[in-house]
């Protein structure tokens, strides 16, 4: 990612008054957060999951966004089929959704086998850092 960008993603950070901006591709993830002052920003190569599951209440898993952007339930623009319905069996690395931000789409991906109990967000709402997308069962609870 070349530094014109980058200035362009802190320039955004600002006038929105965003904590926390992550973007990422295949190759690079930038990371911003600000704490009251001037951005911070962390670049790196080696590019994460877009998504993470945690314990919860119930033994439910909940899939959260690591990136703000706009969640996609369906897995085309003009479609209505969604990635997963409640009450489907996921196994870890499927793709549940997807998340765009800045025209560069991420997908979303369990990382926990489970039946999906809930979809949290809906299709083409906007998400901010950490927040739950999804909650899954353990299959076989």
């Amino acid at each position: 990612m070349d530094m014109e960008k980058i200035r362009e993603l802190i320039k955004l950070a600002k006038e929105e008054d965003l904590k926390v901006l992550r973007i990422g591709d295949m190759d690079t993830e930038v990371h911003i957060e600000t704490k009251g002052g001037d951005p911070v920003v962390a670049e790196r190569g080696d590019k994460k999951d877009m998504a993470y599951v945690e314990g919860g209440q119930d033994g439910l898993h909940t899939v959260k966004a690591t990136q703000i952007g706009t969640f996609y339930t369906h897995k085309e623009e003009n479609s209505t089929e969604n990635f997963v319905e409640t009450g489907d069996a996921v196994s870890s690395g499927d793709q549940i959704g997807m998340i765009e931000a800045m025209k560069v789409f991420n997908d979303v991906l369990a990382d926990a086998d489970g039946v999906v109990e809930e979809i949290l967000v809906g299709n083409g709402e906007t998400v901010e850092y950490d927040q739950p997308l999804v909650t899954l069962r353990p299959k076989g609870d």
